[in-house]
């Protein structure tokens, strides 16, 4: 039997590259140093000294696991505003197939640091699935000039966010709900674009744009978000009838 290695409680964040297979390799090459270079001298501004990382890098991206003596209220008030400061000087000069933005995830909870094929643990596996959030991605997408889009789990959320420390603004993170039904995922999240209000109406619209909704049929009548609450008829569409019992009575219903 193998011997089972120790597991640890850390906070792990996953940062992603927007539109990065889009690129030819020339601007992947140079959006490769971008990343590195932002995420080090972020790191260096904020006083998190990112060599102590634990650090799985992808190409497009990272995944990182933390020390347990970082100070994680900086990840959000100095590191995630530094990442955005460094790549607006960078990114002020480049067209928009060129610029480099980027989706931050942040986590918590046990992990394996000496799995044989990286990092294991759940924490690592929900941190992957925020950060590729079509919701996140819809929400960025609203703000073409932002830089910085950031997704925390509730527990972050919670401890960290609404903690009431210096420099994190709550009132701008929009709460989410994260559903990847091919990964049988789903959760509660928050959202934050640095330096941009998430909470606005522009971003409320791009999110509603971004749900899915069914399809036309015969009719035109094209249908999104419909529930029935009760055990009543739902009646839709041009010439639609129901027949059955509804508010209290027996009745017949047309569109």
């Amino acid at each position: 039997m193998e011997e089972r290695s120790r597991s640890y409680r850390r906070l792990v964040i996953v940062a992603d590259t927007e539109l990065y297979s889009a690129r030819n390799s020339v601007l992947q090459h140079y959006a490769q140093a971008a990343f590195d270079e932002a995420l080090a001298s972020a790191g260096s501004a904020a006083g998190v000294d990112r060599q102590q990382w634990h650090r799985q890098p992808s190409g497009d991206g990272e995944l990182a696991v933390l020390p347990p003596d970082i100070d994680e209220p900086l990840l959000l008030s100095a590191f995630l505003p530094a990442l955005d400061t460094y790549l607006r000087r960078y990114n002020a000069d480049r067209a928009a197939h060129a610029r480099v933005r980027l989706r931050v995830a942040i986590h918590q909870g046990l992990i394996f640091l000496d799995s044989r094929n990286g990092f294991a643990g759940g924490a690592v596996n929900d941190a992957a699935r925020l950060v590729d959030a079509p919701v996140l991605k819809s929400a960025f997408k609203a703000f073409p000039e932002a830089n910085v889009a950031c997704i925390v789990s509730d527990t972050i959320h919670r401890d960290v966010v609404t903690g009431g420390y210096d420099g994190i603004r709550p009132e701008r993170f929009r709460r989410v709900t994260v559903d990847l039904p091919e990964k049988s995922f789903s959760a509660v999240a928050w959202i934050q674009i640095v330096g941009e209000d998430v909470t606005s109406t522009r971003a409320e619209a791009a999110a509603a744009a971004s749900r899915p909704r069914l399809a036309a049929h015969h009719g035109g009548t094209s249908v999104g978000d419909v529930s029935n609450a009760g055990d009543g008829q739902v009646v839709i569409g041009e010439g639609a009838t129901g027949v059955g019992y509804w508010g209290g009575g027996r009745g017949r219903g047309y569109e």
